[in-house]
């Protein structure tokens, strides 16, 4: 066996509590299934290890692994001795945070936009018929609106250079003094 075979079963628990836990925020469960045992490993972990520890399919890995890699929740690892792929969880949160934003909630955000624009383009009667308010349609686009600057701007931190941040909390150089 393995040693990337070899792990506890609370392992596998704790991989479907974090699976349930990502699936709450609209992803797989699987998604969260496969990072957390690419986050705990000792060593990159590939493909086949995956299928034999989680029970799934080649597609299956395959695809979560495509998803993971699109959302920059996973990195590639060197080949293994076998020659296969191997991945590694990214390190860097803030990189992970910025592009689930911007690859999935900038288009939730678009999609909720054209929806508006759509149900702007009914008659004023259509609208009171139906029971709605118009003053509460132009607050709901005015909100979804704020909603896209709000992501901008928080998208815009994406550009900006945080190393000198991740220089002050970072644990493992001890605290900084006045004099760093």
């Amino acid at each position: 066996m393995d040693v990337n075979d070899a792990f506890p079963p609370e392992v596998d628990e704790l991989a479907s509590d974090v699976g349930e836990f990502t699936h709450y925020w609209g992803f797989k469960k699987i998604h969260g299934r496969v990072w957390t045992h690419i986050y705990l490993a000792s060593t990159p972990l590939d493909a086949g290890v995956l299928m034999r520890r989680l029970g799934i399919s080649k597609a299956l890995v395959s695809l979560t692994l495509n998803d993971l890699l699109a959302y920059r929740v996973i990195l590639e690892g060197d080949k293994s001795s076998r020659g296969t792929q191997t991945y590694v969880a990214n390190p860097r949160i803030l990189d992970v945070i910025f592009a689930i934003l911007r690859r999935r909630e900038r288009k939730m955000l678009a999609r909720a936009e054209a929806s508006f624009k759509c149900l702007k383009t009914l008659n004023p009667s259509q609208l009171q018929d139906a029971g709605l308010t118009p003053l509460r349609i132009d607050d709901l686009g005015d909100m979804i609106g704020e909603a896209q600057t709000v992501l901008s701007a928080i998208l815009e931190l994406a550009s900006v250079d945080l190393g000198r941040w991740e220089s002050f909390t970072d644990t493992t150089k001890g605290p900084k003094t006045p004099a760093q």
